[in-house]
């Protein structure tokens, strides 16, 4: 019996707490409600309404009007109509003719052979970067190299292979800024094979085999055709889309499996009279 009116005073007690709980919390939410919606320290009152004012009444695209949720669905999202003019501004390449007659030169073979080299650690090895890529993406090397457009008196060289993610990951940037000074030469004593020069012939008049390997370089166009090719390495044929149709690869360079006979077949036996 002694326990029961501790038992009562705990409850009496608890249920005097919450009591001033929710009394406390309800004259904190009408005192809330009475003093309005709080505003951030240290921004003038209009600062908002001279904001909003002025883009009603801006007219270089750069602003942006805000819509409401009902106006979303039907109001066009992406860049401002400033960004948009940009690129429509760039000089378009002329149009290119395949059926304009090409002669190639030799020397013009030489110096881009020489420029091909030059930006290459031995024949074969992805070209380095030759500008600087701070601040840029994959998206940005396809922007340029994805078809070669050419601005300022500058072309970017079209890839000759499909597009991968990690462009770098190959072809190695140079310093960043702050360490262009800084010696980075490695002592590198492998020496690459010598650049092939052309293709051989299977006789005079045909035509010239595949001199490089094809691995990475799918696409011939990029050096050898339209108006992205190499000066004295253009084809003379550029509408000729299937280029081993007629230019047999090399399974040597290629790492193909030699074969001396082909399976599945019976020996060939040739009758000689």
């Amino acid at each position: 019996m002694s326990d029961q009116p501790a038992t009562t005073r705990r409850g009496r007690l608890t249920s005097i707490f919450l009591f001033v709980v929710i009394v406390v919390s309800a004259i904190g939410y009408l005192v809330g409600l009475s003093d309005g919606v709080p505003k951030p320290d240290g921004i003038p009152g209009g600062a908002i309404a001279s904001v909003a004012e002025a883009s009603d009444h801006d007219t270089s695209g750069k602003i942006v009007a805000a819509v409401n949720y009902a106006e979303i669905p039907a109001t066009a999202m992406g860049p401002t109509a400033a960004f948009q003019s940009k690129p429509a501004a760039l000089p378009q390449p002329p149009e290119y003719d395949l059926f304009t007659k090409i002669e190639p030169r030799e020397a013009d073979k030489a110096e881009s052979s020489r420029i091909r080299s030059s930006r290459r650690a031995y024949n074969g090895a992805p070209p380095i970067i030759p500008h600087a890529v701070e601040n840029t993406s994959d998206a940005a090397c396809y922007a340029c190299h994805g078809g070669g457009i050419q601005m300022a008196g500058m072309k970017a060289s079209v890839m000759s292979h499909d597009y991968l993610a990690n462009c770098t990951q190959c072809h190695a940037p140079p310093p960043p800024a702050p360490f262009q000074d800084v010696p980075h030469e490695v002592d590198n004593r492998f020496v690459g094979l010598a650049a092939p020069q052309a293709g051989k012939r299977a006789y005079p008049g045909a035509p010239p085999t595949i001199p490089h390997s094809q691995w990475m370089r799918e696409s011939c166009s990029a050096c050898h055709g339209g108006p992205n090719g190499w000066a004295g390495m253009e084809s003379t044929h550029p509408w000729r889309t299937n280029c081993t149709q007629c230019h047999a690869p090399s399974a040597v360079l290629d790492q193909a499996i030699p074969a001396k006979t082909i399976p599945m077949l019976p020996p060939l036996d040739v009758a000689v009279k």
